[in-house]
């Protein structure tokens, strides 16, 4: 399964780039993370629990980040698997400068596996752009506290 999207943040590159890279961030824009422990650089292991239509459970999981072009472009992986089955996705992280503003696009492929793959390919693909949707609106989020702060 492709996705694909972007987002535009109301703060510079740089501050946009330290944010991706600052793991307290990351667990809390992640939708559903309870637990994000780095276990090397750039390395993370997760615990999640969705709640969102079949992909509902418990996942364990693990967060990497490849290929850094600072501060303009990462690889994200992510590799996770519950009772409901696993997923593993890789999605390239790109932020392009528009003044003030960052476009941060992503863009990538995600395996489902398990139960929750006989939902049906139209279903997983709107769970999954809402759970982007909800990563980087409360990424967008966190740079406002940031910026107010």
């Amino acid at each position: 399964m492709q996705v694909a999207g972007s987002q535009k943040i109301a703060a510079p590159v740089d501050t946009v780039w330290a944010c991706l890279n600052d793991q307290e961030i990351l667990a809390r824009c992640t939708p559903g993370c309870k637990r994000l422990v780095q276990v090397g650089e750039d390395r993370y292991e997760a615990d999640l629990e969705l709640g969102i239509a079949a992909i509902r459970g418990r996942y364990k999981g693990r967060i990497a980040i490849a290929d850094k072009e600072p501060p303009s472009r990462y690889r994200l992986n992510i590799e996770g698997e519950g009772g409901p089955g696993f997923v593993r996705a890789s999605l390239v992280l790109d932020l392009e400068p528009q003044g003030e503003e960052t476009l941060l696009k992503y863009q990538g492929e995600a395996q489902v596996g398990g139960p929750v793959a006989s939902i049906g390919q139209r279903v997983l693909s709107g769970v999954a752009k809402m759970i982007m949707g909800q990563f980087f609106g409360g990424l967008a989020r966190e740079i406002e506290q940031r910026k107010a702060g």
